[in-house]
């Protein structure tokens, strides 16, 4: 997450603080590198990222900084090379692209643009990759995940700086139920997710987040400093994620959670 999106979350809720026991792993994640991708000229960040079950593709999407374009990569599972890519200038719709989550029923892939309009989920149909008209919500909406196993979504939008909100959506983008947490973080920084068989994890600038199926904190672990994980999923029972560090893009791997989840 950079400044214009800090600043663009302006509108927080006075909530009282949660008081909940949270085991916090204190050794990092043990995330190992995997590639760098080379970035076209236009792009310089990684935003949204997700994998395509159907195409056997990892998919990242990159962004300049002032969300005037937008490339998106598809990127070979096995040895993380370049195999397609699609080139936009879709501020409107795509901007900066928070997250990218995938939807195997539907074959659609789905953005959030926060920094532009807080209140869209922007759908991209994953064969021919024409965006397609935004679904305005209620509630403003951040990181986006699909929970493929209760066919749900489920978006994370931080209230203040350590706690968050999240709501579930069914399969028709209604409201089903809502959950304020503390992700106990000191910024409102708050990256990627991924949903499963309705526990949810999430980072903030420095830990990983864990939140069961009642919306309970039941574990933060943190990662190495000087990295931004920004977006994650899942392919054969190991997770991957698109980092910033240091002016690249890169992938790491993450064999195994302090946690147990359905992947």
């Amino acid at each position: 997450m950079d400044q214009g999106v800090i600043d663009y979350i302006a509108n927080v809720f006075d909530i009282p603080k949660l008081t909940q026991h949270v085991s916090v792993v204190q050794m990092p994640l043990p995330l190992s590198r995997l590639a760098e991708i080379p970035l076209d000229s236009g792009v310089n960040q990684c935003q949204g990222f997700c994998y395509n079950s159907k195409k056997d593709v990892f998919v990242l999407a990159c962004i300049n900084s002032e969300n005037t374009k937008q490339i998106i990569y598809e990127i070979s599972p096995t040895t993380f090379k370049v195999v397609a890519k699609y080139e936009y200038s879709h501020k409107k719709l795509l901007g900066h692209m928070n997250t990218l989550t995938y939807n195997p029923n539907n074959n659609r892939y789905y953005t959030t643009n926060a920094v532009v309009d807080g209140y869209i989920v922007t759908p991209i149909e994953a064969d021919s990759m024409i965006v397609e008209a935004p679904i305005r919500l209620k509630e403003k909406v951040f990181n986006f995940a699909f929970d493929k196993d209760r066919n749900e979504y489920v978006s994370i939008v931080p209230l203040t700086n350590s706690h968050r909100t999240i709501n579930y959506y069914d399969s028709n983008f209604n409201k089903i139920k809502t959950y304020k947490i503390d992700a106990e973080h000191t910024d409102l920084n708050n990256n990627g997710a991924y949903a499963g068989n309705g526990n949810t994890i999430f980072t903030t600038l420095t830990t990983f987040v864990f939140v069961d199926e009642e919306g309970v904190v039941k574990n933060i672990s943190p990662y190495t400093s000087g990295m931004e994980v920004e977006d994650m999923d899942y392919r054969n029972g190991q997770m991957y994620m698109a980092v910033n560090r240091k002016g690249k893009v890169e992938i790491y791997g993450l064999p195994s959670l302090p946690f147990s989840i359905n992947a």
